[in-house]
């Protein structure tokens, strides 16, 4: 009679979980259509565009060429902007983590309404237009730092300025979900609050200062504000500047769609050994704990 039971039960057991599974694929249809839309479509039309030639006369142009490829890497231009675009999101990503954990961390050592004001704080730039944002400081550093305008060191102050909350948020999210009783097991141990710092505390943030390096670093390397105003002469020329000439002065859209996917491929390589620094991939965060 037990079994017979048991048998009803699992099978009405597998049925819920079979309906639960079957009205989750119905929530992420609307996201497959918008990835379809939004993100695969644009992608497969810029790969095909990249072999195509400019300027062609027919709306739907069949052909296929490596032109843009092959004067993409020729190019003198390329390895400039290419370098400086990649050294300079480089730098702004050290600096924005050398600044954003520190504040990430004493956030979560304030009140929490404290916390909050100043998350506050934090944010608020973001709700301002990019473009004001970067004007305003442009003019802050005319009148009072004219030497770091159309500098590396200029471009990666605004570009901290303007990604810094995208390192600080999910950095502040990780360490405020850090179980206090590791940090107190940690002390009751022997350990110093340096030793706590660097064997437990940031092992355990790693994922948040992975995901503000990506949001930092991926952003930064594409701008186009950002060196347009802090270094208009073209001093630092990036790769976000390339493709707008490429577009709006030459109209090369192919040309530019070639220089867009090497640049993805780039970055995708990145992102790649960056992702692989995480030893809790696909780890939980009660798991995560139990290190």
């Amino acid at each position: 009679m037990n079994k017979v039971v048991l048998s009803i039960d699992n099978e009405q057991h597998k049925k819920q979980r079979k309906s639960v599974r079957q009205f989750e694929a119905y929530l992420s249809i609307p996201y497959y259509i918008v990835m379809v839309v939004l993100v695969v479509i644009p992608i497969f039309l810029m790969v095909i565009s990249s072999f195509q030639e400019d300027r062609q006369s027919s709306v739907f142009p069949i052909g296929f060429t490596l032109t843009h490829y092959l004067d993409f890497f020729q190019a003198a231009s390329f390895v400039r902007a290419m370098t400086s675009s990649l050294w300079i999101a480089f730098a702004t990503t050290i600096v924005s983590l050398i600044i954003g954990y520190p504040l990430a961390y004493l956030l979560t050592k304030l009140k929490l309404k404290t916390q909050m004001t100043l998350l506050l704080l934090i944010n608020a730039p973001m709700w301002i237009n990019m473009l004001l944002r970067v004007r305003a400081l442009e003019q802050i550093m005319r009148m009072f730092f004219p030497f770091l305008i159309d500098t590396a060191p200029g471009v990666v102050i605004g570009l901290v300025y303007v990604y810094l909350p995208f390192m600080v948020l999910p950095i502040y999210a990780v360490i405020s979900k850090i179980d206090p009783n590791l940090i107190e097991s940690s002390a009751d141990l022997g350990a110093s609050k340096m030793k706590t710092m660097m064997r437990v505390i940031i092992p355990l943030s790693l994922s948040g200062v992975l995901s503000g390096v990506l949001m930092v670093f991926l952003p930064a390397a594409t701008t186009i504000i950002v060196p347009q105003y802090l270094a208009p002469s073209q001093n630092i020329y990036m790769i976000g500047t390339l493709i707008e000439k490429s577009i709006i002065y030459n109209g090369r859209i192919s040309y530019s769609s070639a220089i867009a996917i090497v640049l993805s491929i780039v970055i995708l390589g990145i992102v790649y050994y960056i992702k692989k620094l995480d030893k809790y991939k696909g780890v939980n965060a009660n798991e995560k704990e139990a290190y």
